[in-house]
């Protein structure tokens, strides 16, 4: 990938040099200023305002038709190697973002991902530096940065972040507009930008970068900022780790999803385990129990019933209902329901049973009930 960039920046450079020249070359006839900056992206947008411009004088004939129809051919062959390349290079630069995801994918738990993150983007989009950031309500906390490199501008930054630091996301941060509107964010001139938060640019050294918000359920939970250590970032780059952060919020939205699932197969495999002592303590006493009464060997004692006066004791009728509910494997959403209740009420209720029942999980609370409810008639 470095090297694909390398010899991209190097065709980029001399179409760049070109266009400027050609445009130098142009002014004195078109009337436009000549050429002294601005990236490939604009040059190309000044080379179109010059084809029309040139078309016209042709159109007019009159001398220097010439020196105009030769300027406007160079300039449409020009015009047309530039789009080539960009879009040359977005499809190339993709296909490589593609591969960096696709090693995610395989990448099932939650935190290895989170570990990953900054190593995949500088592979998969080629950047030197980038940073993984956490939002928390109206906070913003730089948590973790990846660097090709161990130079002292990023021992310095791994030093700042080590003192975690906590942004408030104020009206002119940038990061609070890519909250707002969901977009990525592109900085080529950070000492002069308001919205950049002076700290980090201090922390870091950034001269360009480029941000994007992390949203695996729609709603943003951290960012990604990256940039390289001596070339400006480029709309593309922009894009490029827009295209990232969408890919791997699916990822990662997937992975918390599978682990959500593997703990309620484990809750729902420990209440199957805990029924199933229950009947195999209920069956041994009852064979104990007929043994123990020989003189009615057609009607075996049945065991005594159970009161429920103790979960009545300490539970409520609503709390009971919940618990009721819970035993047949319902989830806070079935059970809310089910009782007409909201699902945030049902989560209280859920944790005061537990509280009340001396139990660590709805598992321990499930056996709990049945071991006094199993045996009721």
């Amino acid at each position: 990938m470095r090297t694909e960039r390398a010899a991209g920046a190097s065709r980029r450079a001399e179409l760049t040099a070109r266009a400027r020249k050609l445009l130098n070359e142009s002014a004195p006839l078109t009337g436009t200023p000549a050429a002294e900056g601005g990236d490939l992206t604009s040059l190309d947008a000044a080379l179109a305002v010059v084809v029309g411009q040139l078309t016209e004088l042709l159109s007019a004939g009159g001398e220097g038709s010439a020196q105009v129809g030769g300027l406007l051919a160079r300039t449409y062959a020009l015009r047309h190697e530039v789009r080539e390349f960009r879009m040359g290079e977005r499809l190339r630069r993709l296909d490589v973002l593609d591969a960096a995801l696709a090693k995610l994918r395989h990448v099932h738990e939650p935190d290895e991902l989170l570990d990953r993150v900054c190593e995949a983007v500088v592979e998969g989009c080629g950047f030197d530096r980038v940073l993984l950031s956490r939002v928390e309500g109206s906070l913003w906390r730089p948590w973790k940065s990846y660097a090709v490199g161990d130079r002292d501008p990023e021992r310095a930054f791994r030093q700042w972040l080590r003192t975690v630091p906590e942004i408030q996301l104020g009206n002119m941060l940038l990061e609070t507009e890519m909250v707002r509107r969901h977009e990525p964010a592109l900085v080529t001139d950070p000492d002069h930008d308001p919205r950049v938060y002076q700290p980090l640019l201090q922390a870091s050294s950034l001269t360009s970068y480029v941000a994007a918000p992390l949203m695996p359920t729609g709603r943003v939970i951290g960012f990604l900022h990256a940039d390289y250590l001596a070339e400006p970032v480029t709309p593309l780059d922009r894009d490029v780790l827009w295209a990232f952060a969408v890919g791997f919020g699916q990822i990662f939205e997937r992975a918390v999803l599978l682990g959500r699932l593997r703990e309620q197969r484990e809750q729902v495999r420990a209440a199957m385990r805990t029924v199933e002592d229950v009947l195999d303590d209920l069956a041994s006493a009852e064979i104990e129990l007929t043994r123990r009464a020989p003189d009615s060997p057609t009607r075996p004692v049945r065991l005594p019933a159970r009161s429920t006066a103790a979960l009545e004791s300490l539970l409520t009728s609503r709390e009971l209902e919940v618990l009721a509910l819970m035993a047949t494997g319902a989830t806070n959403n079935r059970i809310a329901d089910e009782l007409v209740i909201a699902g945030g009420t049902v989560k209280s209720h859920v944790k005061r049973i537990l509280r009340k029942l001396c139990v660590e999980n709805r598992a321990e609370a499930i056996s709990q009930y049945l071991r006094l409810t199993m045996g009721d008639s």
